[in-house]
């Protein structure tokens, strides 16, 4: 007797690179972006795309006012593949918890990245030859995450609740410069920095700062402006003019003397940077190598640490 056959598609019939493809243009609902992250280009992804959606025989996506949606179909699978997607990786993590050999991938702002966090990525495989890393930019205050990773340090709180998420410190911000640019002399006072230029990053913290000093920074001397922090604070050592700098990203600049205190002020703004990862028990061994090493590295650099983590100890 011949079998029923179901009307349902088994997950076999799905190829895993149109699941992939459509979990990041679901995260992102643009084409482009969700290209770049997979490194494919745009035609490549919305061929899996159409595949996809031809293989289910349903309609993923929509156009309105020229923005790319979800459809309600697509809006419940993408829930359903970022969990199984969450679940694979935890799985994968638990393959041998013990062995450092690997790869990590790792997300964070390319200014936490340049100012601090490659030079302890650098010191562990010079220790560890045997860790790769993989590294991913994450726009301040981004929301959704890549799913692949390990760790995030993310400025702003992100949003994604497959992941445990912890903050770990608040930014702390002070005027720095190139000691040539004051003589290797600190001025006394926060309004003197009005004589001098200002460089600002995308998140135009020196106005807030200056209005908590009950200063007006519209009056500096000269305005120059940068869309990253880490672009103001490679200025600053340029000699410049003055940037507004965590004090975690730029503690080693000023202990090799690269930059300097301008004056003796700091002030938080209120941003934060959070720290995303999978559960304590679902970290492999060189991930929680890896997280160890940052967190002490904090540490020395004076962050004011928001909680005693467990991977310290």
């Amino acid at each position: 007797m011949k079998q029923k056959q179901s009307p349902y598609l088994d997950l076999r019939q799905i190829p895993l690179n149109s699941l992939h493809a459509f979990e990041a243009a679901g995260r992102h609902c643009h084409m482009r972006q969700a290209a770049q992250e997979m490194f494919v280009s745009h035609s490549a992804l919305s061929r899996h795309i159409k595949l996809l959606e031809a293989r289910l025989g349903t309609q993923l996506f929509e156009r309105k006012n020229n923005k790319l949606r979800l459809t309600a179909p697509g809006s419940r699978l993408l829930s359903s593949i970022q969990i199984a997607f969450a679940e694979l990786n935890k799985g994968l993590h638990m393959l041998d918890p013990t062995l450092v050999a690997g790869e990590i991938v790792i997300g964070t702002t390319a200014t936490i990245m340049l100012n601090w966090l490659l030079p302890v990525l650098a010191n562990v495989q010079r220790q560890f030859p045997e860790i790769s890393f993989k590294l991913k930019t994450l726009e301040p205050h981004q929301k959704s995450l890549p799913p692949d990773l390990d760790i995030a340090l993310c400025l702003g709180l992100p949003e994604d609740p497959s992941r445990t998420i912890t903050k770990l410190y608040n930014e702390y911000y002070v005027p720095v410069c190139n000691p040539s640019l004051l003589k290797g002399q600190a001025i006394k006072t926060v309004k003197e920095l009005l004589a001098y230029p200002l460089l600002h990053d995308g998140l135009a913290q020196w106005f807030k700062w200056f209005n908590h000093h009950k200063l007006d920074g519209q009056n500096a001397s000269q305005h120059t402006y940068f869309e990253y922090a880490y672009q103001a604070i490679e200025a600053a050592r340029l000699g410049m003019g003055i940037a507004l700098a965590d004090t975690v990203e730029v503690a080693d600049d000023i202990k090799q003397g690269k930059l300097m205190l301008a004056v003796d002020s700091d002030h938080n703004e209120g941003q934060s940077v959070y720290l995303a990862t999978h559960e304590e028990k679902h970290m492999n061994y060189r991930t929680q190598l890896v997280l160890r090493s940052v967190l002490e590295n904090l540490a020395q650099k004076g962050a004011r640490l928001e909680k005693n983590f467990n991977l310290l100890t």
